[in-house]
């Protein structure tokens, strides 16, 4: 069953924990007036229903510093901000997968890997609209649905257990939030410990050390991105998560280190391609 307040509760947890990660500034968390935020995007009042329209007056939200910054909440995956009259990408997401009125996203992807959040407000469920998330009906049957229907066969959660399970993943770092140190697509940089969400729940569970184990089988470019996962994690503990932890210092830390892994990608591009950039320079 939906609630606003229960639901305006557990997206200001999610944010609260995402901005104790050494990416996002304290103050890209915004808090509604006790009223309410006096204006919304121009898009939700011809679009929304007053129970949507409600919540979005209530809910916190994260903001970037620069106008054309993308924030990164997940793989490939923006947050919307209806709080503002600048274009998060809610219109954009509506444009190619249209809701109904008593719904609303409240993320939506940059690429093919990331994750729209749908939230309905009648059914009181999310809905995960992302390449990882489980699809209720057989391939057939779902690609052969017009496109402004696949949305409605991805797995539908309850919103407090959906928004508690992903605060839970980056409370106990199983995914984890950086800066990344080119500033695009997005200002920062997406990283799990575990490639399946099974995995995720063993991590969940645990309650001594983890160390990275290389995965028998997996691609060399899998295994780079582990064991860069790992590395993180490890970055994460040395500077005192949870309890005391020293966020400015992990975040130069982390910093170093994503450049450390550009610079090691490009080489191993020049490598397989040495003739790659042989014409980047015009002749005189």
């Amino acid at each position: 069953m939906y609630s606003r307040d229960e639901t305006v509760l557990a997206v200001l947890e999610l944010y609260q924990q995402l901005i104790l990660h050494p990416y996002l500034p304290s103050s890209a968390l915004i808090l509604p007036p006790s009223r309410g935020w006096p204006t919304l995007h121009r898009s939700i009042d011809s679009s929304k229903n007053p129970t949507v329209r409600s919540l979005l007056k209530h809910l916190p939200y994260l903001r970037p510093e620069k106008a054309n910054e993308r924030l990164c909440v997940h793989w490939e995956t923006i947050p919307i901000n209806h709080s503002s009259d600048q274009d998060t990408g809610s219109s954009f997401a509506e444009s190619v997968y249209p809701l109904p009125d008593h719904c609303v996203y409240l993320t939506r992807s940059v690429d093919r890997e990331g994750t729209a959040l749908i939230l309905d407000t009648n059914e009181g469920i999310i809905t995960d609209m992302g390449p990882r998330s489980h699809i209720e009906v057989p391939h057939e049957e779902y690609d052969a649905l017009p496109l402004a229907e696949k949305w409605t066969k991805h797995r539908r959660t309850p919103i407090k257990e959906f928004l508690d399970a992903w605060t839970e993943r980056y409370k106990k770092i199983v995914w984890m939030l950086v800066p990344n140190p080119v500033g695009r697509p997005m200002s920062g940089r997406f990283y799990s410990r575990a490639e399946r969400p099974a995995v995720e729940e063993e991590l969940l569970r645990l309650q001594g050390p983890w160390q990275y184990q290389v995965e028998e089988g997996v691609s060399e470019a899998i295994e780079r991105q582990s064991k860069h996962a790992a590395d993180v994690y490890n970055t994460y503990l040395s500077y005192g998560w949870p309890d005391h932890f020293d966020k400015e210092a992990c975040r130069a830390e982390l910093l170093d280190l994503e450049k450390i892994k550009d610079e090691d990608q490009a080489r191993r591009m020049r490598e397989a391609n040495p003739d790659a950039g042989m014409f980047d320079e015009s002749d005189d």
